[in-house]
């Protein structure tokens, strides 16, 4: 069985009376894109901070690379690099002054080769000799993770990365991330509330609620194949009758954005056949099961029943 590169055991965090982490377990596995995920005020930026010795936990254990916190703490962190909110630098030079002062800072002394190739490893590299204030948040939040990555660390903690990001600037950050696993062979813990992003490019996952884990597991374990949902965008205005006595027929109901079919994922190029056969027009056919539909599901507030 894998070794976990990060293990958090039974981690506690109260402010006085009030508790913004409780209980909360997890591991990360050597080459995850790990989704932290929560809604704001779960607790997810507290158990960073948490993991980054910025904060102190109430109770519990973090061991990291085979490290215990905060015993460890040096030899932990210098495997570690963090963008924690918005990056903090220095916006009247240049992308490449920035990362030369923040590498020295890590100890270390960069070549210009050194430094256009991790600005080149955030599509910096164009840009580096442009001074930041001129720069766009992305582009602010792509130098963060530079500055990050200048020590060549084996773990990389991004805390809500794509906050303030216009789409383009999302989508930028979504491929970054992809290109930080699969070229660079780096593990990357990703803190977000924006589930459907996470959703296509984690490899594991865990949801929290109110500092709680609520669930945890692989794309393919957290999806219940059994009660796949599939949407039908038909203009048939008789889906009534056409589909009476179908097998599919009790499956099926009318939503706002067209016909939802509940059933086994097998049973989709059934269904297909099933709809071609008795006339039916298809304008599209897709599954929608999706992070953000889970999530709803598992944290919805319990329907109080009447007195």
């Amino acid at each position: 069985m894998q070794t976990p590169l990060v293990s958090v055991k039974h981690l506690y965090k109260k402010y006085q009376a009030f508790e913004a982490v409780t209980d909360l377990s997890f591991d990360v596995f050597p080459g995850d894109v790990y989704g932290f995920l929560g809604q704001n005020g779960a607790g997810k930026s507290t158990t960073i901070r948490m993991m980054l010795t910025l904060i102190a936990p109430t109770s519990g254990s973090i061991s990291m690379f085979g490290y215990q916190l905060p015993h460890h703490r040096a030899d932990i962190l210098r495997q570690v690099g963090a963008v924690v909110e918005r990056p903090d630098v220095y916006k009247y030079l240049s992308a490449y002054d920035n990362l030369q002062i923040f590498a020295r800072l890590s100890g270390i002394k960069p070549t210009r080769k050194l430094l256009m190739e991790q600005l080149d490893k955030v599509q910096l590299a164009d840009r580096a000799q442009d001074k930041v204030k001129a720069y766009s948040q992305g582009m602010k939040q792509r130098l963060g993770i530079a500055i990050a990555l200048i020590h060549d660390p084996q773990l990389i903690m991004l805390d809500e990365p794509t906050n303030g990001l216009d789409p383009q600037g999302i989508a930028d950050m979504r491929q970054m991330i992809i290109s930080l696993r699969e070229t660079h062979q780096k593990t990357v813990i990703v803190s977000s509330h924006l589930l459907n992003e996470v959703e296509q490019i984690a490899t594991r996952m865990i949801i929290i609620h109110k500092g709680k884990k609520i669930i945890e597991g692989s794309t393919s374990e957290l999806f219940d194949p059994a009660n796949t949902v599939v949407l039908l965008d038909t203009p048939e205005q008789d889906m009534a009758r056409k589909m009476k006595g179908s097998v599919y027929a009790e499956a099926m109901q009318q939503k706002a954005d067209g016909w939802h079919f509940t059933l086994h994922a097998n049973a989709v190029p059934l269904l297909a056949k099933d709809l071609i056969a008795r006339d039916i027009s298809i304008h599209n056919l897709s599954k929608t099961h999706s992070l953000e539909n889970l999530f709803l599901s598992l944290t919805a507030a319990p329907q109080t029943q009447p007195a």
